[in-house]
């Protein structure tokens, strides 16, 4: 390895945008680089317990939809597959940039980095590095932008490059320098035009030994189910239609529904529809169900659904927001995943996509396929090298 380097690293609030770059940071530290990862404060321990130093910056999750609803009033009552143009531009650039950028134009001169990585919704570090010809390196952690979301985004960043004198370009500076592309190339959504660099997705949530004692009966007489709507969106999810599908398979299932859900409810619809074979936690480490389940449902959020490729289970998607339906048309499109729409969404519709997954055993050989393609793509430590290179 060359000289070491200092690494800005720059991501919105949640796992979901930090889980994706997390493989790549620790590689970095490991071969001896110094990094300093911009976050919002909410989400720093989750940096920090990883024995990365951080530096707050950006907005909540919850103040960043607080004030865009605030200023936009009815933005996200459009149809479905139209509110991620306006949540990635609304709240992502227009909300979030301006707040992110306060806290970045003090870290760079500070920190003075020889190279910058953010997370594709984190629109504040390109323009800054660009102005300061760092090289910049972007991480995503779903597919390709759509163009009707990249010209939102366009539109929404403007400000934020024409504070430092500098045009917005047509793609938000995402595919100046390396773009690393989470998904396997039989999904697709692979941007044109940018220097795309496959990085294999691995799970940072858990370790595999880490069972529950009674997960350990689960699965063994009957298909087992994981549902999830990953650990910030249980609020919004139909576990109604959810678990009364599921109590009419004849299947064990585990629902994970994060923190902010009232388990003691869903508990007692669980003991009154199907007692022993539905288990409610609030969260277990994902990568301890992927290896035992045979069938996953969740949201469509990017995480669920890579992990899942990643472990070869076929899945249930009822997207509803930001690149969900994205995410569930490139694996509908590799014949591992149904959908289940929102205007359709009962105990009915998620017990028939259950019932045609586990009678197709298509879905099944599709996905050992796809996890073939996944295990092929190269690993944080290849992908840490070429960057080096790159710089």
């Amino acid at each position: 390895m060359g000289s070491a380097m200092r690494i800005l690293i720059s991501t919105t609030s949640g796992v979901g945008h930090i889980f994706p770059v997390l493989p790549l940071a620790l590689e970095l530290q490991r071969q001896g680089h110094a990094l300093i990862w911009a976050t919002a404060k909410e989400s720093c321990s989750i940096v920090e317990g990883r024995g990365i130093s951080t530096c707050p910056g950006g907005l909540t999750a919850t103040e960043r939809a607080r004030r865009f609803s605030v200023n936009n009033p009815g933005a996200l009552a459009v149809p479905p597959r139209q509110r991620r143009a306006v949540a990635f531009s609304g709240l992502m650039a227009a909300t979030a940039g301006p707040v992110m950028m306060e806290a970045l134009l003090p870290l760079f001169d500070q920190f003075k980095p020889d190279l910058v990585v953010h997370e594709t919704s984190e629109l504040a570090a390109p323009p800054i590095a660009k102005s300061k010809s760092v090289p910049c390196v972007t991480v995503a952690f779903s597919g390709e932008l759509p163009q009707s979301v990249l010209a939102a985004g366009v539109i929404a960043a403007a400000p934020l490059w024409g504070r430092l004198g500098l045009e917005v370009p047509p793609d938000l500076s995402m595919y100046d320098g390396a773009y690393i592309h989470p998904f396997a190339p039989a999904l697709g959504q692979r941007p044109r035009g940018a220097t795309i660099q496959d990085m294999k997705p691995l799970s940072v949530d858990g370790q595999s030994d880490e069972y529950p004692e009674w997960l350990q009966s689960l699965g063994t007489e009957r298909p087992l189910v994981y549902a999830t709507y990953g650990t910030e969106a249980g609020s919004r999810a139909p576990w109604d239609a959810i678990i009364g599908g599921l109590a009419v398979m004849d299947v064990d299932a585990v629902v994970t529904v994060g923190r902010g859900v009232n388990r003691e409810t869903l508990l007692g619809m669980v003991a009154a529809l199907s007692p022993g074979r539905i288990m409610i936690e609030h969260y277990i480490p994902q990568a301890v169900l992927m290896e035992r389940a045979n069938v996953v449902v969740s949201h469509g959020g990017a995480g669920t659904m890579l992990a899942a490729g990643v472990a070869g289970v076929p899945q249930i998607v009822i997207p509803s927001f930001a690149d969900q339906f994205d995410n569930t048309d490139a694996f509908v499109g590799a014949g591992v995943a149904l959908e289940v729409e929102e205007a359709e969404i009962s105990s009915d519709s998620v017990a028939d996509r259950l019932h045609h997954i586990l009678e197709d055993s298509g879905y099944s050989s599709s996905a050992d396929v796809l996890a073939q393609s996944f295990r092929e793509m190269p690993s944080p430590e290849v992908v840490a090298n070429r960057l080096v290179e790159l710089v």
